[in-house]
């Protein structure tokens, strides 16, 4: 499912949009499970293999979506990079929690896909988001990839 932008980095944007839209919906719909598989889950090694087959499938969409829309950024104003920039990280580190412990850390373990991104950002913008990235997930609490996000958006 590996995606390669074409086009504007708008586009490209809207493109991760779908992706990231259609990788919820699969994570949620692939995480319902009935009394014996989530009993089969609860004593298995490697948790649901459902929720381990949709990060294999979008993952690499995804991180290759946010790569092609750090590549069009390049060649945009500063101003337009900064907005598309901030309008992706919104979707790939602010996205409503789940009430499912599993499809959070599904979510979370595909935080790190925005690091390309990351430097696109003003140096304002840089600091409001690495707020509220801390208010979001305690940095003591955060994963080694949210820790990678946080730390970069800490630096302005």
């Amino acid at each position: 499912m590996e995606q390669t932008p074409i086009g504007t980095a708008a586009q490209t944007l809207e493109e991760l949009r779908a992706c990231y839209a259609s990788f919820l919906e699969a994570l949620t719909q692939r995480s319902a499970v009935d009394v014996g598989e989530a009993f089969a889950f609860f004593i298995s090694p490697y948790g649901n293999p459902r929720l381990s087959q949709t990060m294999d499938e979008f993952a690499p969409a995804v991180a290759g979506l946010a790569e092609g829309l750090a590549a069009q950024l390049t060649g945009c104003p500063p101003e337009d990079a900064d907005a598309l920039a901030a309008q992706a990280l919104e979707l790939m580190l602010f996205y409503p929690m789940p009430g499912d412990h599993m499809l959070e850390f599904s979510l979370a373990a595909l935080e790190g896909s925005a690091q390309p991104l990351l430097s696109f950002l003003a140096a304002q913008r840089r600091q409001e988001l690495a707020e509220r990235y801390a208010k979001r997930t305690k940095p003591r609490k955060m994963l080694p990839n949210q820790k990678k996000i946080w730390k970069a958006l800490s630096r302005g």
